[in-house]
């Protein structure tokens, strides 16, 4: 890269900017004003942001699919006319799995699972640069450590602020924004739901950046932990069960728990034909809801999009290829890759034989509910549409990221040379030259 000497004019009008300023600071504007400068590194930030997106709508999608997944797997066999009742406010309770039987059972939820969450001292704001904007490499561990529990996140200028160092953070998957308040900027981090996510920061580089993100526990540091990790404590018919999030499945046969609050309740799961037309008309709303939700999705991206359409129609060709007759046995009609429900047909199908509407549904994968969860779940699973997709645009934004470290650190190298020059050869330099025999800065040397 090329860089442009300035018009004496130009440099002795924009010399006084560079008053008082030490050399940390002409480096941070150096870097700054060379990377502006960089075509290449800008071209590979906008490939990274590129990536960030299609990660964000993917993530988003396997949500959205999951949802309708789960609804349809309560129309397994026994959840189509079981139902649960809960007694209490420490949980929720739903059938979400062939397997479930009439019961009662105790449950007390004495822990909720949480995040490990810490935050740093303020501040002046979110943009003000932290050190000399020199190489730094941060490094979050999780898990006891060892490289699949290792973060590597790297900072230089212009990123040596709270926003930056949030934006790294998270392009790395850790949980991380920038609070601002009265008193000033503080840098809040979010770990991972239950024990095993609990973080500890280790930082080489800038002294700056390591004072600000070092979190070495039982050290003391200037981050402050504002709430611990910790697993879910449950007790199930008197098991103790545990977890790292607050969903609970498989220790009651069929039923998933969503803890909500520490206390007991009983949940009770018994025979209930009104369960069946509920779980029809759930199962409906979540198709029938599936193309606005991703509409919703949409970005421009032809790849992205390309993915979105084509499942769709996958859910709609599944339901389009239901058998008619025995739908409309039942009071229900596919149409476009919709559902309709005749209420009063539904109702009387249920009354006079409800084990055949349940059929129609669930019947040893050769239900329609079956075919919809099952085409969703290879989607989801690993190998499949959507993993597949994930794995090869991470792949990608890594091989991005090295690109941009590369670019980064050949812009620091110059940025040090030019400060160099500044700090060094005083009048006789270049700069000083140029200013009549004052010394400049690097950064009027750019302008």
């Amino acid at each position: 890269m090329t860089t442009t000497i300035p018009s004496s004019t130009t440099a002795l009008a924009s010399a006084t900017t560079a008053k008082g300023k030490g050399v940390s600071d002409l480096y941070g504007t150096a870097v700054k004003s060379l990377t502006a400068r960089n075509t290449g590194l800008q071209g590979v930030d906008a490939q990274i942001r590129r990536d960030d997106a299609r990660l964000s709508t993917l993530g988003r999608l396997a949500n959205v699919l999951d949802d309708v997944r789960s609804v349809a797997g309560t129309l397994a066999a026994s959840g189509m006319t079981l139902a649960t009742q809960v007694d209490g406010k420490a949980l929720s309770a739903r059938i979400t799995a062939s397997g479930a039987a009439a019961g009662t059972h105790k449950v007390d939820v004495k822990q909720l699972a949480q995040p490990q969450q810490l935050a740093t001292v303020a501040a002046p704001s979110a943009t003000t640069p932290i050190g000399s904007g020199a190489a730094t490499v941060i490094k979050v561990e999780t898990g006891g450590g060892g490289a699949a529990g290792t973060k590597t996140i790297r900072i230089g200028a212009p990123d040596n602020t709270l926003e930056g160092i949030a934006a790294a953070f998270k392009a790395a998957g850790v949980d991380a924004k920038v609070v601002t308040t009265d008193k000033g900027a503080t840098l809040n981090l979010t770990g991972q739901s239950g024990a095993a996510g609990a973080m500890k920061i280790a930082v080489a580089g800038d002294p700056a950046l390591q004072a600000l993100l070092t979190f070495q526990p039982p050290a003391r540091s200037a981050v402050t932990q504002t709430a611990a990790a910790q697993d879910a404590v449950v007790s199930i018919d008197g098991k103790t069960v545990t977890g790292t999030g607050n969903r609970v499945t498989g220790a009651i046969a069929g039923v998933t728990l969503d803890l909500k609050a520490t206390g007991s309740s009983t949940v009770t799961v018994a025979g209930d034909n009104g369960a069946i037309a509920r779980n029809v008309k759930a199962f409906a709303d979540a198709v029938n809801g599936l193309p606005a939700r991703l509409a919703a999705l949409k970005s421009g991206d032809a790849a992205g999009d390309r993915t979105l359409a084509q499942l769709q129609e996958q859910v709609a060709h599944i339901v389009n290829g239901a058998d008619p007759a025995a739908l409309a046995a039942i009071g229900v009609t596919a149409k476009n890759g919709k559902l309709m429900i005749d209420d009063a047909k539904l109702n009387a199908a249920i009354a006079a034989a409800p084990d055949g509407v349940a059929k129609v549904f669930t019947g040893g994968g050769a239900g329609l509910a079956d075919k919809v969860g099952t085409g969703l779940a290879r989607q989801l699973a690993t190998g499949g549409g959507i993993a597949t997709q994930a794995a090869a645009v991470t792949k990608d934004r890594e091989a991005l990221t090295d690109k941009k470290n590369h670019l980064t650190q050949a812009v620091t190298a110059q940025a040090n040379s030019l400060v160099q020059q500044y700090t060094n050869a005083g009048a006789n330099s270049l700069f000083g030259l140029m200013n009549q025999g004052k010394a400049m800065s690097a950064f009027d040397f750019l302008a």
